[in-house]
């Protein structure tokens, strides 16, 4: 541990209190940390200002443009209707009704972002068409979108088997192997918990922001200039083209932010949206800018190597143990809390072998203990710093780290139950 990693780690517990705070914004405590951890050592520049062509970055902004101008269009308002006759406006119908539908494109996509972006916009309209609280709704879409995402073995999620089968051979645990529905398997009662609790539980948790009356509402929409035909047609079919397009990204090996960026271009060019429109659109209230800022602490704390040190401590930290629930409760929590703060992918890859080699020296099977660093590294949805879908979740919903925290500690125990309690039974250590 030297002296870039005790500044880095400085640098990281400021910049948490900084998000708890409401007198500064959260893109300038995510800027001002990015800089002072250049100006320290601890990041080089390039790769700070790596975040502003992060492939993720790309497809935020983007996509923000292409949603709004789909909000420019009468199909959402057209959506909104329709699913309000179906639920005879239950605010639990509809927010089941789009809890499925988030779940689902979490799993075609592959992305958390993506399936976020995609629903948030119809949420929105059909919150202010019904005087619903925005802010009691999107918790749930969010938390769904990121914590179920890649559940079912569909697209680029079908390899995870054939990936974790890598790390166990690897690592010296070639006595054992995954088959291909065991990452689902594992995964299955979280996604099914997740579920439940976004739909009944988590609206009663989530902060009741003013509502947008449907007067209220109806008046703003008139003093917006209506589209003609064709943009109208344009609008909801670009929406559509990259719907599909995100769908499909891994099939037809387009990546996510050219399609996005395809989006936007076309929205922009057809007039759906004026240019004053589409910068207001992609800033989005600073979210992208506190993104980038993120993205910098995430790799310098893989730079400093505090994944690695955290890893190391959690390794001694089980010792001798034969209670395989405790093992599996290390190795759930251990890269749940990590992956809060880094990319989920980085926590995977730091935690994965750590589970295998200290499975090897106590001598138990680490099926269940690996499978639990991948269930653990993917529940990223407290900070900014966990994934892009956050970033897009507090400032869209308006919500404070602190409300963010307080509304994911009750998701948290009952995932950590269901995994741990689920996994070690299912795939025991000894």
């Amino acid at each position: 541990m030297n002296t870039q990693f005790w500044i880095c780690i400085a640098i990281f517990v400021l910049m948490i209190l900084g998000y708890m705070q409401s007198k500064v914004s959260k893109t300038v405590v995510a800027l001002t940390a990015m800089v002072a951890l250049v100006l320290t050592g601890c990041l080089e520049a390039k790769t700070a200002l790596a975040g502003f062509s992060n492939s993720n970055t790309i497809v935020m902004a983007t996509m923000f443009i292409v949603s709004e101008g789909l909000s420019r269009t009468q199909a959402v308002h057209k959506v909104s209707t329709l699913v309000n006759k179906i639920s005879k406006g239950s605010f639990t119908m509809i927010l089941m009704g789009y809890v499925l539908i988030t779940m689902l494109l979490a799993q075609i996509s592959g992305s958390s972002s993506a399936a976020f972006a995609i629903m948030f916009p119809i949420v929105f309209a059909m919150c202010d068409n019904m005087g619903f609280s925005r802010s009691k709704m999107l918790f749930s879409i969010g938390i769904v979108s990121i914590a179920t995402c890649a559940t079912l073995p569909i697209g680029g999620s079908a390899a995870t088997f054939a990936q974790y089968n890598g790390f166990l051979e690897s690592n010296g645990a070639t006595a054992y192997q995954l088959g291909f529905w065991d990452p689902m398997i594992a995964r299955l009662p979280s996604l099914v918990a997740v579920c439940l609790y976004a739909a009944f539980v988590a609206p009663k948790f989530s902060p009741d922001l003013k509502p947008v009356m449907v007067q209220e509402t109806k008046e703003k929409e008139k003093k917006r200039e209506v589209l003609s035909p064709v943009k109208e047609v344009v609008g909801y079919g670009t929406f559509l083209f990259v719907i599909v397009g995100l769908l499909a990204a891994d099939a037809i090996h387009v990546p996510s932010w050219i399609i996005t960026l395809i989006g936007a271009l076309v929205i922009c060019a057809t007039g759906v949206l004026s240019s004053k429109e589409a910068y207001a659109a992609a800033s989005l209230g600073g979210i992208v800018m506190m993104y980038v800022g993120v993205l910098a602490m995430g790799n310098a704390l893989t730079a400093t190597g505090a994944g690695e040190a955290v890893g190391s401590a959690v390794a001694k930290m089980i010792g001798n143990t034969t209670n395989g629930y405790l093992i599996g409760l290390v190795f759930f929590l251990a890269p749940f809390i990590l992956t809060q703060f880094m990319n989920n992918r980085a926590v995977s890859n730091i935690f994965a072998p750590i589970a295998i080699l200290t499975c090897n020296a106590i001598g138990c099977n680490p099926i269940g203990p690996m499978l639990l660093t991948l269930s653990g590294s993917l529940a990223s949805f407290m900070t900014p710093m966990a994934t892009a879908t956050v970033n897009m979740l507090m400032g869209l919903g308006g919500y404070s780290q602190k409300e963010m925290i307080k509304m994911s500690i009750l998701p948290s125990i009952i995932l950590t139950i269901v995994n741990v309690v689920w996994i070690m039974t299912i795939y025991p250590a000894f």
